[in-house]
């Protein structure tokens, strides 16, 4: 099982290097740059790489959780940002053919090779709907607490982002006391990309619970970051924004 597994992480990425041939190597390293990845980056456009997912590869069968399955191990091998792409793709067009269990099984570990913010926010789409879903709510919170306390900055970005995602693509919502409690165990995080979290956590849950959150952020607002802070703000009005600002000073 080990040798096929490997076999189709090579399978994905000698279809990526191939394909990458055509595309421009130096945008590639001005997004590798961006993106801040210690990942190979192939520099193909989002259109290539859903037709590539599409197309499909050997490992493909009428079973979308044996796929996905065999995607699972690829992103945990594969050496590319593109290569890791590829999974989040499969998912993202098949994920209501694969039960939330397997999802759960599976999502979790994926964080553990995040090392940048694109991989982190495509990751919280899908975690978000496991902390939504009443089958795998419990399971999932119980990891986004533990992640909140974790020496991973990714961990700790994702105990925030995944709560809402954008709150507009959810039905249930976790209870604000939750959110702010894990909010403000790392409001004063020194990782910019934690403290973006804490922005974005902020403006959804404001979308959400607007009178509570204003009160926390109002609250709260010497120690919020100024990276958090103009995320969080940004769902305000123009009054709201200034009144806020005004304190801050």
């Amino acid at each position: 099982m080990k040798s096929d597994r490997n076999k189709y992480t090579k399978e994905v990425e000698d279809s990526l290097s191939l394909l990458s041939l055509k595309h421009d190597k130096e945008k590639a390293e001005k997004l590798k740059r961006y993106l801040g990845t210690s990942l190979v980056v192939y520099g193909l456009d989002s259109k290539t790489q859903v037709e590539l997912c599409k197309k499909g590869f050997s490992f493909y069968s009428d079973n979308k959780e044996t796929v996905f399955s065999s995607y699972h191990d690829i992103y945990h091998s594969s050496h590319s940002h593109e290569g890791k792409n590829q999974a989040f793709i499969y998912l993202d067009k098949n994920f209501k053919h694969i039960s939330p269990k397997t999802q759960l099984d599976f999502l979790p570990s994926w964080v553990e090779k995040v090392d940048n913010w694109a991989h982190s926010d495509y990751l919280s789409k899908f975690l978000t709907r496991l902390v939504e879903n009443e089958e795998t709510r419990k399971t999932m919170l119980t990891k986004v607490k533990l992640w909140n306390n974790s020496n991973n900055l990714w961990e700790r970005r994702q105990s925030l982002v995944a709560l809402y995602y954008y709150a507009r693509t959810k039905k249930e919502f976790v209870p604000f006391e939750l959110s702010t409690k894990l909010i403000s165990n790392v409001i004063d995080d020194k990782e910019y990309f934690v403290q973006k979290a804490v922005g974005w956590t902020l403006r959804e849950s404001y979308n959400v619970y607007p009178k509570e959150t204003y009160k926390f952020i109002e609250k709260n607002i010497k120690r919020i970051k100024p990276a958090a802070f103009t995320t969080c703000l940004e769902k305000m009005s123009d009054k709201q924004k200034l009144v806020l600002k005004q304190k801050r000073r």
